[in-house]
């Protein structure tokens, strides 16, 4: 998911870099065109009914795969479970579109949300909610670069941070992180 509502064109659409870096076709971005409170409640049936050609986002993800000949797909949800998510972190701590002190922190029943006051450009967004993050049989964060480093530090050394990324906890899954050198120097002492 591009939470960020970019024009797929553009050079900051995840969407986009993922296809190039993985040639993988099953990337589900968000349509753009619609308001963020659409976008988020479109973007939430298509996950359950089924996206492109009608294949579930939300089904049994197994048989799919079984059937499947054509190469290797990223497949992401499982009926509210996904298999496997990709997530980053910001300065800040924030993952996906969850801010520090943003009462979306405190979502419960959606899967899909919309945001309109974002603190980081763009003020529009649409995220995943942690129904659907801590509910993931396996989670991998990626963060590199020094900006990085004291939310690293009180997300992984801090028992009691409260900070977003630190919030993603299966309940039945594994947290695992990919950090680069400078973004570790938060981690040393």
């Amino acid at each position: 998911m591009d939470e960020t509502s970019s024009v797929h064109c553009n050079t900051a659409s995840s969407p986009d870099l993922l296809k190039d870096a993985f040639l993988l076709s099953q990337i589900y971005p968000i349509d753009p065109s619609l308001t963020p409170e659409e976008c988020a409640g479109a973007y939430a049936k298509s996950l359950e009914t089924g996206i492109g050609e009608g294949t579930p986002v939300f089904g049994e993800i197994r048989d799919y795969i079984s059937r499947e000949k054509k190469g290797v797909h990223l497949l992401t949800f499982c009926l509210k479970t996904a298999d496997l998510l990709f997530l980053g972190i910001g300065p800040d701590g924030h993952t996906c579109s969850l801010f520090p002190g943003h009462p979306l922190l405190q979502e419960k029943s959606k899967t899909v949300a919309h945001i309109i006051d974002s603190p980081k450009p763009p003020p529009e967004r649409v995220t995943l909610t942690y129904p659907v993050l801590n509910a993931a049989k396996d989670v991998v964060f990626v963060s590199t670069g020094s900006s990085k480093k004291d939310a690293l530090r009180s997300i992984l050394k801090d028992p009691n941070s409260e900070l977003p990324a630190k919030l993603v906890e299966p309940t039945s899954g594994s947290v695992t992180w990919f950090i680069d050198q400078d973004a570790a120097d938060g981690l040393k002492g």
